[in-house]
Formats: structure tokens, C-alpha cells, sequence
């Protein structure tokens, strides 16, 4: 499939989810993180490049993922710590900043806002990751 394809059918997702909530299908108007759905304000990682295999979405944060199992993709139970393949961030305002350690060390890769890395540069080695918001939402914990 093709980037404008992806692109397109990426929209498509968002126009429907935006019809689901005008309707009230959906009483949350944020994100629910680890609930196994891609949304506003989150980024989730994959277990395999091109998004591919499981996947676990997050909303803050993380500094450790020694507890975190990928969420979605029918793969449970498999963690997901040096087990990132690829990225697909879906907040607008800030960018996400990922790291081969935990608590934010090691070598990093910043994704920019709503971006897509297909292969990521450190791959099967991140252990943690923070938003570069500046405080402003509460929950990221560095500054870049």
C-alpha cells in the first residue's frame, strides 16, 4: 500500500471516530491509554516494522517498560521492552522522544508530531520514552 493510500485511510479512521463521538458512541473525548486502539494524543509501538504484529498505545510517559505487554494485535502477554520495531505517534502538538534505556537514557530517536517510522533507528532496544511538552500537560517527565 502506498503513503497516500495510508495516508487516506488513516483520515478515513480519524472521520469515523470524530462521526462516533458527535453521535455519542463514544462518552470519552481523550484517549484511553493501553486500550489497544491508536488515538488522539497517543503514540503507540509495534513489535514488527510497517506496524506490524502487536502494539500497545500510550497516553504519558513511560520510564520503564519492564511491565508493559503490547495491548493489541492478538499478541498478549509478550512484552513489549527491546521489542520496538516501529512507531506511529498520533498527538498534533508535541513530539515524543524515545530512549534505549530506562528513565529516559541511552542512545534516543525523537518521532516528530503525528509521524510514522516504519523502521525505527535503534530497533528492539527502547526502554522508555517522554513527550517534549514542557511540563504543560502534567505527565511528561524530560525535557528536550
Amino acid at each position: 500500500m502506498n503513503t497516500s493510500m495510508k495516508h487516506v485511510l488513516r483520515a478515513s479512521g480519524i472521520m469515523t471516530a470524530t462521526v462516533a463521538m458527535v453521535v455519542g458512541m463514544s462518552s470519552s473525548a481523550s484517549a484511553a491509554q493501553f486500550n489497544g486502539i491508536c488515538e488522539t494524543k497517543e503514540v503507540c509501538i509495534y513489535q514488527n516494522t510497517y506496524l506490524g504484529g502487536g502494539w500497545i498505545d500510550h497516553q504519558y510517559a513511560d520510564p520503564n517498560y519492564i511491565n508493559n505487554t503490547y495491548t493489541g494485535g492478538g499478541v498478549p502477554d509478550v512484552g513489549t521492552n527491546d521489542r520496538t520495531s516501529s512507531i506511529d505517534s498520533w498527538d498534533t502538538n508535541w513530539k515524543v522522544r524515545f530512549f534505549t534505556n530506562s528513565y529516559y537514557g541511552g542512545s534516543r530517536q525523537t518521532v516528530a508530531e503525528y509521524a510514522r517510522l516504519n523502521t525505527v533507528e535503534y530497533n528492539d532496544a527502547y526502554s522508555s520514552h517522554c513527550w517534549n511538552d514542557g511540563g504543560v500537560s502534567g505527565y511528561s517527565q524530560c525535557d528536550f
